[in-house]
């Protein structure tokens, strides 16, 4: 979704309600269009995002540790690196940079 601006009233208000830039923009781009010009955020929207993010969050957990090895555009091995060898390349990283 492109910026959106605010009118003063939404600020003032936005402000009192305790909603911050990054709840307005959550309930923009996940909200269920109520009308032209109205979003809601119903409890269905909230849980299927919460579900997705639940599936993401366990894939992360899944893959910590994975390593790739790419040449130019090309993956030519991945793997699931041992402690020492995730250190070890933490410590060639550092040198690389």
């Amino acid at each position: 979704m492109t910026e959106i601006s605010m009118t003063a009233h939404a600020q003032r208000r936005k402000q009192q309600r305790g909603f911050r830039n990054a709840d307005i923009s959550i309930v923009l781009q996940i909200a269920t269009q109520v009308a032209p010009d109205a979003y809601m955020l119903t409890r269905a929207d909230a849980a299927f995002e919460i579900a997705k993010r639940k599936g993401e969050i366990q894939q992360l957990e899944r893959l910590s540790g994975s390593k790739i090895i790419i040449a130019g555009d090309t993956v030519i091995t991945c793997y699931h690196a041992y402690r020492e060898e995730q250190k070890r390349s933490m410590r060639k990283e550092r040198e690389f940079q």
